[in-house]
């Protein structure tokens, strides 16, 4: 008996002449009965595959309270409420098929901006619950690094204990057992290690469906990760590289129809946005844009479907692909907005895919089901696992510390910003630094250090007189960012000293320094003009121009984003800590700490003003 799916220039003369005569008696024209009657055969020939996949869950194991908690209805009103891990359960469980269903995500699944509670546990409630959730397998998204590439792959995925079990990692479940790592395996082509080339995960994986006779059918799953993940701000990583997607991709692609895998989807975290994106249609995919098209284009054709995530959007095309065929070029929202569902036909006779019977939607997470109670209770126990954290006692201070400045520009938490990152230089092997800096008020706004610390008792669970919270830490001091130390020259620092200032305004936008620095900038004289080396004293000594220098700071200001692109210029990165975990470790060592007297810096001729 021959199984193999008529292609559509192949229709059965019988199956058009049936399709004819079902037409007449229904009063349809007879050449659309007649295709729709050949796809049915066709389709009921084919071994049906589904896929479903999430992405950029970002540890949003409770429906966003914000924005991204609602989706566009029908008129582009964000009127739908949407996400909550449980309710991605109860959606998962209702659209899966009965039989080859294959559900994943896109990666991002933990970090980058996620809930509060979250990053004090360190995101062990999410690998719960994604341990949980069905998921066969993710993407490594560029947030999975955020805590150094040894963190994800030792703590998150092998379980092992990052710092002092059960205070700082390997807390106790939500069924009494210690952390034992993340279940769903991960894959990415693109991200290597720097010394030995070699991909950190494994670059694709290979999910076996069931067809006639019971006969497997292999899928090759082909995995990216955004390309400059190593040198972005929060997932800085300086032993790691990312190499090109589109070749890396296409070699895979090679690599697995060399293995006999004929079914090939890309799973790629990197992706684009409709115009007017927050209130497109979620199936939409007008005037798309982003780096992902270009993959779209050049990606091998025997690629039948381009799932993407990072971008945030919402979209479901068919793109063509080299050969002008059409295949999906997918993203599904973030924060557990959407599932995307894909239904691939497999040709019996060769495994390929059917490429005119594709077919792709985005569904809404919505809330009008009832939430899977087995992950709502893991929800809830991380909950109040989260609340009691931060109510925890993290340090204690003698006095308020706010970003409220002088004459000179200068602020208590600048100066605390500052302070921390020569002292985490300092802790970590390889990472020792002359000098610290950070941006207390940036010109571009990372709010790395924007809230205030104060010693009066505030209205938070535990707080009292001199008390700093786990809560109060994590929410004023830190934006997720490694504290890298670098080398500069002496001129580099000068230049960038430079830059405090708008050639536009004349206004300041000042930089913090760690206690082991007085500076003296003079306002009076043109801009360019104001920083002499003369008066930049690291440990009482003027600052060389032809010196190389190490100096420590977050990557986001490094890397040139708050403004100071004469630091970008950097050489010979060494990652710390993370700023978050990283003033935790300091609140446990200096405690208490004591405000600075704002006199590290002095400019003459006028006040700063940002």
């Amino acid at each position: 008996m021959n199984h193999r799916c008529e292609s559509g220039s192949n229709l059965s003369r019988r199956a058009v002449l049936l399709g004819g005569a079902a037409a007449a008696l229904l009063g349809v024209p007879a050449y659309a009965s007649a295709a729709a009657a050949a796809n049915d055969t066709r389709r009921s020939r084919c071994i049906p595959v589904q896929l479903l996949s999430i992405t950029d869950l970002h540890g949003n194991l409770r429906p966003p309270g914000n924005g991204d908690g609602l989706l566009p209805d029908d008129q582009g009103r964000r009127t739908v409420r949407v996400g909550g891990a449980a309710y991605i359960a109860a959606h998962a469980k209702r659209l899966k098929s009965p039989a080859n269903s294959i559900f994943f995500s896109i990666g991002d699944n933990i970090s980058g901006g996620e809930p509060m509670d979250n990053k004090m546990l360190s995101d062990e409630g999410p690998a719960e619950v994604l341990n949980k959730l069905g998921l066969k397998f993710s993407t490594l998204g560029n947030h999975e690094l955020d805590y150094g590439a040894d963190y994800f792959l030792d703590h998150m995925v092998k379980g092992k204990p990052a710092g002092v079990a059960g205070r700082d990692s390997s807390f106790t479940d939500s069924t009494g057992h210690r952390y034992a790592g993340l279940k769903l395996p991960y894959y990415s082509a693109n991200i290597v290690r720097r010394d030995t080339g070699r991909t950190i995960l494994p670059p694709y994986n290979i999910e076996q469906v069931s067809g006639p006779d019971g006969r497997s059918y292999p899928i090759g799953f082909i995995h990216l990760t955004l390309p400059h993940t190593p040198t972005g701000s929060s997932s800085y990583n300086p032993g790691l590289d990312g190499l090109d997607a589109v070749e890396t991709a296409n070699q895979c692609a090679k690599e697995l129809k060399a293995r006999g895998v004929n079914a090939l989807v890309l799973c790629v975290h990197d992706g684009a946005s409709q115009h007017n994106g927050d209130t497109a249609p979620i199936n939409g995919s007008k005037n798309l844009g982003g780096p992902a098209l270009e993959l779209a284009k050049k990606a091998d054709p025997d690629i039948c479907a381009i799932i993407t995530g990072h971008w945030h959007a919402w979209f479901n095309a068919m793109l063509p692909d080299a050969h002008g065929v059409p295949r999906p070029f997918v993203e599904a929202g973030h924060a557990g907005q959407i599932i995307n569902e894909i239904n691939l036909r497999l040709d019996p006779a060769t495994g390929k895919v059917v490429r005119e019977l594709t077919t792709s939607t985005n569904h809404p997470v919505t809330h009008d089901i009832s939430p899977d109670p087995h992950i709502q209770r893991i929800v809830d126990y991380w909950t109040a696992q989260g609340k009691k954290r931060s109510a925890t006692v993290a340090g204690h201070l003698t006095g308020d510390y706010t970003r409220d400045k002088n004459a000179h520009g200068e602020s208590t938490l600048g100066d605390l910003g500052a302070d921390l990152m020569l002292w985490s230089a300092r802790r970590h092997r390889g990472g020792a630094a002359d000098f610290g800096i950070c941006t207390a008020w940036p010109r571009t706004g990372s709010n790395a250090f924007g809230g205030s610390l104060h010693y009066r008792k505030g209205s938070g669970t535990g707080d009292a007189d001199g008390v700093i919270l786990y809560g109060e830490a994590y929410a004023n001091v830190g934006y997720e960012n490694p504290i890298l130390t670098v080398s500069l020259t002496g001129e580099q620092i000068r230049l960038a000293l430079e830059q405090q200032w708008e050639e536009k305004t004349g206004g300041m936008a000042p930089l913090s320094f760690s206690a082991n620095v007085k500076a003296v900038f003079d306002a009076t004289r043109p801009i360019g003009r104001r920083a002499d080396p003369a008066h930049f004293l690291i440990d009482g000594k003027p600052l060389d121009p032809n010196r190389t220098y190490r100096v420590a700071g977050l990557a986001y200001t490094l890397i040139g984003v708050d403004g100071y692109s004469a630091l970008a210029d950097f050489t010979d990165p060494f990652r710390n800590g993370r700023d978050h975990e990283e003033f935790i470790a300091y609140l446990r060592a200096e405690s208490p700490i004591r405000p600075a007297r704002r006199d590290r810096v002095t400019v003459i001729g006028g006040s700063a003003h940002s």
